[in-house]
């Protein structure tokens, strides 16, 4: 669909059915200087995805043809969009429309009728951790290791033996603290806080879902030498095994 870059920031993708929606969404997102695009399907939003590359995509789930969900799995799934954060949209509340999408690859989850002021935070904190994650870090280490897998901190990669491990921005953040402080136990709310700046009370078993996410992406990888452990109670760590 036209793009709409009167805004001299970032470019945010709007996928949305709700022409009120879009047009709501890219006045206030032009008012705030980003650059806007929008689609009003599946099929468009993945186009426009491939062929602008957008810095972050606000996707709904209930779409005509392919579903937000379908669309979040095709976009993680292919190298040319993988990193860009989803922030999903959706008028439905239940709890397994949100696993739904977490297990699509979606970064963060927001439910309509929301407010304009939350929905920016969250399109700011997403943007903010993936500048931090994927800028540049010279003179400083980073790379970190445990077992087969390493964590290159500075290319935004997780790597099994050299081969790369397709994780998406929030399973990275979530792996790379794990391994960062390997042996220790990390609790839900400092994951919701230092990795999604956001209220542990506002963001249900979001984590819970992202663990299951890596945990069976590094077992496909074939990585060894260290396990996911649950802390009963509390959180996570990951150790090493033999």
């Amino acid at each position: 669909m036209v793009v709409d870059d009167s805004g001299s920031g970032k470019t945010i993708l709007v996928v949305d059915d709700e022409e009120h929606v879009v047009k709501l969404l890219s006045m206030n997102l032009t008012s705030r200087g980003y650059g806007c695009l929008y689609a009003y399907t599946g099929e468009e939003g993945l186009e426009q995805a491939r062929l602008h590359h957008p810095d972050l995509i606000i996707l709904d789930v209930m779409l005509p043809g392919i579903d937000g969900i379908e669309v979040c799995r095709l976009l993680k799934s292919d190298p040319r969009t993988q990193l860009i954060p989803v922030l999903m949209l959706s008028a439905k509340s239940e709890g397994i429309d949100k696993i739904h999408g977490l297990e699509g690859g979606a970064d963060d989850y927001i439910t309509k009728p929301f407010s304009l002021t939350e929905l920016f935070l969250r399109v700011e904190a997403s943007l903010r951790q993936i500048a931090l994650l994927t800028g540049a870090r010279s003179g400083r280490p980073h790379m970190l290791f445990i077992g087969s897998l390493s964590i290159d901190t500075e290319r935004y990669f997780a790597l099994n033996g050299g081969e790369k491990i397709d994780l998406t921005p929030a399973e990275f953040k979530i792996l790379n603290m794990l391994v960062k402080h390997q042996g220790e136990a990390v609790s839900r709310p400092l994951m919701y806080r230092e990795l999604f700046d956001k209220d542990p009370a506002d963001a249900g078993r979001s984590v819970d879902v992202h663990l299951r996410n890596i945990r069976k992406k590094l077992n496909d990888a074939g990585v060894t030498g260290c396990r996911i452990e649950t802390v009963h109670g509390s959180g996570y760590r990951i150790l090493p095994q033999p």
